[in-house]
């Protein structure tokens, strides 16, 4: 039966927070200061996984922060840690122990517009950037997907697993693959302190 990839969290969030307070005297000349700081109060009000609550145009349902340890308990199968490395690195070395391949989507991975622009700024790749977000592999996404959207996580089907050792971006102009983990994009900005930065 084939195995649907999804995505809980969002992209780099974790990785932005931690430039953002490093290096907030130098962004906050840049970036619009509610804005930047929108993304502590998220962390701060919902976590890494519950959905993004604009600062501009608050349009989305109003939910508490998440009980992350319980809702995923329920799941019977494989589910991943996104950390160090980002969510590239992850898919990378799910794939390599298990000895398949996977196709995805980047335009389906969730991220938040200030994390996107913030690594734009520095010259980041966001997808190998320091995530808190988890991977399913599931043959039931759709359920799986509503099931976690309502206990208000950010939850998105980016993709399935292949039965070859394709590592594949299917969504751009010319199919292209992913290479084996890197370090971790943060430390392009952040040369210090490496164990603290990953850690917390």
């Amino acid at each position: 039966m084939e195995k649907y990839i999804i995505f809980c969290g969002y992209v780099g969030l974790k990785g932005s927070l931690k430039i953002i307070e490093s290096r907030y005297d130098e962004l906050v000349r840049y970036f619009n200061k509610i804005y930047l700081d929108s993304v502590a109060c998220h962390i701060r009000d919902r976590g890494y996984y519950g959905r993004y609550l604009s600062p501009i145009n608050n349009d989305r349902p109003d939910i508490k922060p998440v009980d992350i340890d319980s809702i995923f308990a329920s799941f019977i199968g494989n589910i991943e840690d996104v950390t160090q490395g980002g969510i590239l690195d992850t898919l990378y070395n799910f794939a390599m122990s298990h000895r398949c391949g996977f196709e995805i989507e980047m335009k389906k991975i969730p991220a938040v517009q200030i994390c996107i622009e913030i690594c734009e700024y520095f010259g980041l790749n966001i997808y190998r950037l320091l995530t808190d977000g988890k991977l399913i592999m599931t043959d039931d996404p759709i359920a799986d997907c509503k099931y976690l959207n309502d206990k208000g996580i950010s939850a998105e089907i980016i993709g399935r697993l292949s039965k070859g050792l394709d590592k594949a971006i299917v969504d751009k102009e010319v199919t292209e693959y992913v290479n084996r983990p890197t370090e971790d994009e943060i430390f392009k900005v952040i040369k210090h302190e490496r164990e603290n930065i990953i850690g917390n």
